[in-house]
């Protein structure tokens, strides 16, 4: 088996994070099973050539969570298209809750978009090459990009921006940038990314606070709270309990061993 990573199509770089082709065909030429990030989202297109030159289609299912390891057992004949997409991007452009990508069982793709996935097996079945199998997904998912365009743009946006400043006033700007009332940003957030805006900031602010307390980058607690946006530091230290259920103080004095 012979594998490789490449980057994804020019238009699809913000969603995807790399593709990851496994031929099974091919001679030898890396020492080991290639790497990929358990848990990152992605589209496993999986096909055999027959002896006649037809691909017959074995998988073609978005994961939400992980891909099982045993999927790099190919065989001579067989050949695995991956795309590994970076955070919520999936749910997006399938038009996906959160919900239901956390489930361990795979989405067959023809559930999300039979009339597209027929014509995709299509083409699958009759490419020449790996690079042509690689082309008809892209087409895929720039035409997925195209119907979601607006709900990957928000979601990408409020996303990043509530990561780098988690303060309570992130939301209320995030909502004038984005020309949306309150409650259809609610709606589509919460279904892409599984919890509310509020909850996502939440979880950015304490991100923000612990990696601060466990790299020492402070000089007093009151310092890390005013610092990642708490009102003061009650409020960080009942953030921080309710996250870790321990205290800054003694997280600091003997770390999370007891969780």
């Amino acid at each position: 088996m012979q594998y490789r990573y490449q980057k994804p199509h020019r238009s699809l770089t913000k969603y995807v994070k790399t593709v990851l082709i496994a031929e099974g065909f091919a001679p030898s030429v890396n020492d080991k099973v290639p790497l990929f990030t358990n848990g990152m989202p992605a589209l496993i297109c999986s096909t055999a050539r027959t002896p006649t030159g037809i691909e017959n289609i074995l998988q073609l299912n978005l994961f939400g969570t992980s891909v099982p390891p045993d999927i790099w057992d190919l065989k001579k004949n067989e050949t695995i298209i991956s795309y590994f997409f970076n955070p919520f991007s999936l749910a997006c452009l399938f038009n996906l809750s959160a919900v239901e990508l956390a489930k361990k069982s795979p989405i067959d793709l023809s559930r999300v978009n039979p009339q597209k996935t027929n014509a995709l097996k299509t083409q699958l079945s009759y490419a020449k090459t790996t690079e042509n199998k690689v082309e008809s997904l892209d087409s895929l998912l720039l035409h997925q990009l195209n119907q979601q365009k607006r709900e990957c743009e928000i979601i990408i946006y409020s996303t990043d921006q509530i990561m780098l400043n988690s303060g309570t006033e992130i939301l209320s700007d995030v909502l004038e940038r984005l020309s949306l009332n309150e409650r259809t940003f609610q709606r589509i957030f919460k279904k892409f990314v599984g919890v509310t805006p509020s909850q996502y900031r939440r979880i950015c602010q304490f991100k923000h606070s612990f990696d601060q307390v466990r790299t020492g980058q402070y000089d007093k607690l009151t310092d890390v709270a005013y610092k990642t946006g708490f009102a003061d530091q009650s409020h960080f230290i009942r953030s921080f309990k309710e996250f870790t259920e321990i205290t800054p103080k003694d997280y600091k004095k003997s770390g999370l061993k007891r969780k």
